[in-house]
């Protein structure tokens, strides 16, 4: 059976995805829940449903459909991918893959210790503090008000949910080795972290995948999208403006244009531009829409095929408009920042996503540099 993932939204489908990538699997990343395109059986999908900030229901929803749709195909899902500080509806996506699954345990490890998020005694930590007493239980879309992971997730982690703790990327390995032993079926859901051990256990089923032929992607300007409100996205903005003089800019809602003209300016002198999104507390989705409409207008203007994009939300925002509907993954910069070809009608596209939380203060200066080989 082909195997597949899901993941709630882009940038976690492509965090999950480099880890199959690297145990030399063939990764696309569907940006539709129906449009399953595969290309070859031996290719690893995978689906983003972007339903990190839907409600709880519409999210079972959407779930549920794309399971019965893989169901309908023979597919296999072989990873969950969840938001490591389980932000969004995780409980009830948990209670629609059960639903449409039964039969299978679940492992429930939404731990990354890599970035300090690690789970002990059942609770989960931000760097040693408890979730919910961070800034993610203040989160203004989906706020923690607890930091028990079974009291998070509720009548979703009855008897069938094992929960390690994991303070360490050695015990996730060590979560997986026990859930194989156990001989049961059963499916791993978790952060990108769990997806490493996983891709390791999947990669023994044959040789790898040939590596594909990209399409080609011309040379151009290089459009830098700060589409995630998290403060650290601004310092790596402001190391990228000192190291390479590419002058950040911030959309306003009231005078957009001022913000393009002057990004549009830098493409052409500079070869590259920083565009934020709005700053001032704005309604979410208008504040999405003022970044694809500028975006869309620079990269229309520019001839821009070169994108770096922080937030999956954004990313996958800016993917629509521009009629991208799945992305070949090319190659993990570092950890959480992937670098993919997306093809549209109106040519090819190199999109590089990362989280808006991930990274250090040189992670843009990298991804720059990247894109403009």
């Amino acid at each position: 059976m082909p195997d597949f993932f899901l993941a709630d939204d882009l940038s976690g489908a492509l965090d999950a995805g480099a880890a199959f990538l690297r145990v030399g699997r063939r990764v696309r990343i569907v940006l539709r829940p129906g449009a399953w395109e595969r290309r070859t059986p031996e290719e690893v999908l995978g689906i983003t449903t972007e339903t990190r900030n839907a409600s709880p229901t519409a999210a079972a929803s959407v779930v549920r459909a794309t399971l019965g749709i893989a169901a309908a195909r023979g597919e296999k899902l072989v990873y969950k991918k969840i938001d490591s500080t389980l932000r969004g509806p995780v409980a009830a996506e948990i209670e629609a893959v059960k639903a449409m699954m039964p039969l299978v345990r679940v492992l429930f490890a939404p731990a990354n210790p890599r970035v300090g998020r690690t789970v002990q005694n059942g609770r989960l930590l931000v760097k040693g503090v408890p979730v919910a007493e961070t800034d993610f239980g203040r989160d203004p879309a989906s706020p923690l008000r607890a930091s028990a992971v079974r009291e998070i997730l509720g009548r979703a982690a009855d008897v069938d949910v094992a929960i390690p703790d994991t303070l360490q990327e050695s015990d996730l390995a060590e979560a997986v080795r026990r859930m194989d032993a156990d001989g049961a079926p059963w499916l791993p859901v978790g952060s990108g972290a769990l997806a490493v051990p996983v891709a390791a256990r999947l990669a023994d089923r044959g040789a790898p995948t040939p590596a594909p032929t990209w399409p080609p992607v011309p040379a151009s300007p290089v459009l830098m999208l700060g589409g995630s409100a998290h403060p650290l996205n601004q310092e790596q903005a402001a190391a990228l403006e000192r190291e390479y003089g590419v002058a950040r800019l911030t959309l306003s809602l009231e005078q957009p244009a001022q913000a393009i003209l002057g990004a549009a300016d830098q493409l052409r002198r500079v070869g590259g531009a920083i565009l934020h999104g709005p700053a001032a507390r704005i309604s979410p989705a208008a504040a999405l829409r003022a970044v694809v409409d500028a975006s869309v207008a620079l990269i229309d203007g520019g001839g821009v095929r070169r994108i770096f994009a922080t937030g999956g939300e954004t990313a996958h925002a800016l993917c629509e408009r521009l009629d991208i509907r799945s992305l070949e993954l090319c190659e993990e910069i570092e950890p959480g920042l992937c670098l993919s070809v997306g093809e549209s009608p109106r040519g090819a596209y190199l999109l590089a996503v990362k989280p808006g939380g991930f990274g250090d203060t040189q992670t843009w200066i990298r991804a720059f540099e990247r894109l403009k080989e």
